[in-house]
């Protein structure tokens, strides 16, 4: 088989367009290509929604912050700088998490192709988002794109039915979602015991 590496502009077409085959071709790669592209991914996607928290949010952010009369000494955490290293530390941190944990049910439903593979998923998966998430009101939807993408990124890359990859993916969010609310009825719990 002739290997091609994809262009930074053929894979962001091929998600969008024809994720399938676009998946195929990159199986090949190393997990650094996928890295390398949510990284640059990360930083545009950084920068955008940095001017948009500058343009729309910043003013709702200040008026909650004064509203508890904190400290304007801490209005550092606002800056631009602050705000875009912390999306792009929080996209890398997110991607490594999720797909961490999303492994652990790849595996359970029969996904052999190892931790990277997952990770390649996800870091390809998000491409919607990166491209449309920092759009204000509408932004949120693209996450059930991307969720699309998770799941054909794990069906293509794990080489496993596209309903072991379905019930990888959702369960992996459920039993999260099921841990974040037990966390925060614990807190809950404990904070009404003080």
């Amino acid at each position: 088989m002739n290997y091609r590496r994809l262009s930074f502009g053929e894979k962001v077409k091929g998600f969008l367009g024809a994720p399938l085959n676009t998946f195929s071709d990159v199986e090949p790669e190393a997990l650094v290509s996928a890295l390398q592209y949510f990284a640059i991914w990360a930083v545009i996607y950084a920068i955008l929604q940095t001017i948009i928290f500058y343009t729309l949010g910043r003013g709702v952010f200040q008026t909650l912050w004064d509203l508890p009369g904190l400290s304007n000494a801490a209005l550092f955490l606002f800056h631009p700088a602050t705000v875009g290293l912390a999306s792009v530390l929080g996209a890398f941190g997110g991607l490594f998490l999720s797909g961490s944990w999303a492994h652990l049910f790849v595996r359970a439903f029969g996904g052999r192709k190892g931790w990277g593979n997952t990770i390649k998923a996800f870091a390809y998966g998000n491409t919607p988002i990166f491209l449309f998430g920092w759009i204000p009101f509408v932004g949120a939807l693209f996450s059930i794109w991307a969720l699309v993408l998770d799941v054909i990124g794990i069906r293509q890359l794990h080489e496993i039915s596209t309903g072991r990859a379905i019930g990888a993916v959702l369960l992996g969010i459920v039993a999260l979602t099921v841990l974040i609310v037990m966390a925060v009825v614990l807190f809950v719990v404990i904070l009404a015991a003080v």
